[in-house]
């Protein structure tokens, strides 16, 4: 099997982290694996925005937990009343990946989350692929606040999120997946 094959069976969903920062140049190619994922048309509809201020994944953190308070979902609610709870696992790093208003932008956004957690698992680094954090961003006086404070053009809109990190857990290898596969020939 070849080393593409061997990172994509391999990476796992990390949820907690130590507390360590990553390196730049690891930070470089998982974001590099990001924008070369494939869009729709090559239009290339995201947009990334890595964060590693402590104080601003605070604030997208208190933001998240207060639009989870005001949801009709029980679970979400109980969620953002645990202090310790983050939508970000506590990730020294998060990767925001915004969409444009094109019709596949989403699409393109999830290729580019899923090829920056396999970059990351083949750089020995732990990731998730997020997307409760952006319920931030649907209180548009919140939203303003956050997308010029985080440098998010005009026009795109927070999709989903990657945290990374150095894993401080080490999941098992998930039970056989169930059979989903047909071949006609």
């Amino acid at each position: 099997m070849n080393d593409t094959i061997s990172a994509m069976l391999a990476r796992r969903s990390i949820r907690a982290y130590k507390p360590q920062q990553i390196p730049d140049r690891d930070l470089n190619w998982i974001l590099e694996a990001g924008i070369y994922a494939a869009t729709s048309r090559n239009m290339q509809a995201w947009y990334l925005t890595a964060v590693q201020n402590k104080e601003l994944l605070k604030r997208l953190r208190d933001a998240a937990c207060d639009t989870m308070l005001k949801s009709d979902n029980e679970r979400n609610r109980e969620k953002a009343l645990d202090p310790e709870f983050s939508p970000f696992y506590n990730a020294p790093t998060l990767i925001i990946i915004s969409g444009n208003e094109s019709r596949n932008a989403r699409i393109d956004c999830a290729n580019a989350a899923q090829n920056m957690c396999v970059a990351a698992s083949s750089l020995g680094l732990g990731s998730c692929y997020l997307a409760s954090f952006t319920m931030a961003f649907e209180d548009p006086g919140v939203a303003a606040t956050l997308l010029r404070d985080l440098g998010i053009p005009d026009g795109y809109t927070p999709q989903f999120g990657v945290a990374l990190g150095y894993a401080a857990e080490h999941p098992t290898t998930p039970h056989r997946r169930r059979d989903v596969i047909r071949v006609i020939k």
